[in-house]
């Protein structure tokens, strides 16, 4: 600790007292800025450990199902449809609300619908045909 040796609280108050008796008027001002400054930094230091301290909680694996290695190709697609079943119906359901929104602000969400079909139609999206026998 060489480096801190030649400091001292001492000096630098008596440094800044003598500075202040030179022109207390013009000094006065940007001194207690500076120490205010300090302090509040410091204040910061002292809480900021009390921070953001919550206990680290980590994430849980949940392994929702099991499936054993002898699952069929046709069992594997079935539950694959299964899953876009319920995807298509969240979206119809999201649909329907985006087009009674667009209903209530005046919007003719018809021509909009539309539209959008006829983009998907021109960038070549192709709606994948369902199996045979698939209720959702």
């Amino acid at each position: 600790m060489k480096m801190l040796k030649d400091v001292s609280v001492g000096g630098g108050l008596k440094d800044l007292i003598t500075l202040l008796r030179r022109s207390p008027k013009e000094q006065a001002m940007p001194a207690f800025l500076a120490f205010l400054c300090s302090g509040f930094i410091f204040f910061l230091f002292i809480i900021d450990p009390k921070v953001n301290t919550d206990v680290y909680v980590p994430q849980e694996v949940i392994y929702v199902e099991n499936w054993t290695l002898d699952r069929t190709d046709e069992d594997i697609m079935k539950d694959r449809w299964a899953v876009q079943c319920l995807k298509d119906k969240q979206e119809a359901k999201r649909r329907e609300a985006m087009k009674s929104l667009g209903r209530i602000s005046g919007m003719d969400v018809d021509a909009i619908e539309r539209e959008a079909k006829a983009d998907r139609l021109a960038r070549g999206e192709v709606e994948v045909e369902r199996p045979a026998g698939l209720t959702c």
